[in-house]
């Protein structure tokens, strides 16, 4: 069955996404397929269009959505034809329909928007994972994320403010300050034209001089404070990507961390 289709013929800028129809495949043993509503964009998906990360072209990019499952695959019984659903992590998602696994396919709830439940699912698993398997956030600890206006970064002051944790947020602007606060963020500092250390010195300032018990840091050469140190629990740094970084060298891949963030810590793969 033919469908249309955003394909990665070459490496570049937005000016190589092409709309070019597609044939899609049957589902097949435990897949469904859907027909597209609304897909997601993530910086994963900059990554493989410009090369830093990226399979061979010609290829389809997309990697999350959400619409409506238009077939199932044999032995499929927990989804139903025209049910919505959103899903992750299903390569070729920029497309009018796609194959996935039924397993990924995640029923939408009625009260949930489709380009909502599209947009969710990528940030919002990577938000709960850092702050509930990578770094478990406690209630009472103080906790900085850098780019805290972007996707995951206000899922990340959410998800802290909800675990009980006081929130320390970097931004670049006064619109995306507005945007933190918004979301819980207790204090914000804005790094445009901060050296890391006047960033670190007033995230020291803001916090009594205790510094915080964990950085989450999303962008990968944002200037970044050290975690203090204490017996328990324990403290740390958590790389979840290197979107600056990642920009600056369009044709490599991010390479840890600034010389300012070399210290133990954790990366998680960028979404």
């Amino acid at each position: 069955m033919a469908t249309q289709a955003i394909v990665v013929g070459e490496y570049g800028g937005p000016e190589v996404l092409e709309l070019s129809p597609t044939e899609v495949r049957l589902p097949g043993p435990g897949e469904i397929r859907v027909d597209v509503e609304a897909v997601g964009v993530n910086f994963k998906d900059i990554y493989q269009r410009t090369g830093v990360s990226a399979p061979e072209v010609p290829f389809v990019p997309g990697l999350e959505g959400a619409g409506r499952v238009e077939r199932l695959g044999e032995g499929v019984t927990a989804l139903a034809v025209g049910q919505r659903v959103a899903w992750v992590d299903a390569p070729g998602s920029y497309a009018g329909q796609v194959v996935l696994p039924a397993e990924r396919g995640i029923p939408v709830p009625d009260p949930v928007p489709t380009d909502v439940a599209a947009a969710a699912l990528a940030q919002g698993v990577t938000a709960h994972f850092l702050t509930h398997s990578t770094y478990p956030v406690k209630a009472g600890e103080s906790v900085l994320i850098h780019a805290a206006a972007g996707g995951t970064g206000l899922l990340l002051v959410q998800l802290a403010k909800h675990l009980g944790a006081r929130v320390v947020a970097t931004v670049s602007t006064e619109e995306k300050e507005k945007l933190a606060r918004g979301a819980g963020a207790d204090e914000v500092i804005r790094y445009d034209g901060l050296s890391s250390a006047r960033t670190a010195a007033e995230v020291r300032r803001l916090t009594g001089g205790q510094g915080v018990d964990v950085v989450f840091d999303g962008v990968g050469a944002a200037p970044v404070a050290r975690p203090r140190r204490r017996p328990s629990p324990p403290t740390g740094a958590v790389r979840c990507g290197a979107v600056r970084a990642a920009m600056a060298r369009s044709g490599n891949r991010p390479r840890g961390a600034p010389s300012s963030a070399r210290r133990p810590q954790r990366r998680v793969r960028p979404s």
